[in-house]
């Protein structure tokens, strides 16, 4: 359902906020352009959701925090994708803040022990070319998104 949901926000070209079991469609004010990289490693949903759950259990106070900062990363960067971007400027200055954004709700996701060494071998690759990424969907394996700046000039290349 979660890879459905991101490939059909990929053809409209909107956002899909996750919430409470509810979806909702955020239109974005400027083309946000993500590199998807399936990792090709196969996740257990079930199991994943399991050990963050025995994660809380063992520490509740520090696994709410987490939580609760993943919620607000979740509201900025929908508050701050929905912002007016008039001029080359405001919209390098949306970019950064949502690298920034993304940056830190991956932090977070490693923190929940849903990362996975396939996923940080995307990140290490994309952070070397100066790019953010994070884990989509359960994580364990599966998909990354890495944000494509307006800077950075596109060249598609495919690979199996």
């Amino acid at each position: 359902v979660i890879t459905t949901c991101l490939f059909s926000a990929c053809i409209i070209g909107n956002v899909i906020m996750f919430r409470l079991g509810q979806q909702t469609r955020i239109k974005p004010s400027i083309p946000l352009r993500m590199l998807i990289t399936n990792t090709k490693v196969r996740r257990n949903t079930k199991a994943l959701v399991a050990a963050v759950s025995e994660r809380a259990s063992r520490h509740p106070d520090a696994m709410s925090a987490v939580f609760t900062a993943i919620d607000s990363i979740s509201k900025e960067v929908s508050s701050t994708i929905q912002l007016p971007a008039s001029d080359e400027v405001s919209v390098t200055e949306m970019e950064a803040k949502l690298e920034e954004l993304m940056e830190m709700n991956q932090g977070l996701l490693q923190c929940l022990g849903v990362s996975h060494s396939s996923i940080e071998a995307v990140l290490q690759t994309t952070l070397k070319y100066k790019l953010v990424s994070k884990l989509t969907g359960a994580g364990g394996g599966g998909c990354v998104l890495t944000l494509l700046p307006t800077r950075i000039h596109l060249l598609f290349c495919f690979f199996e």
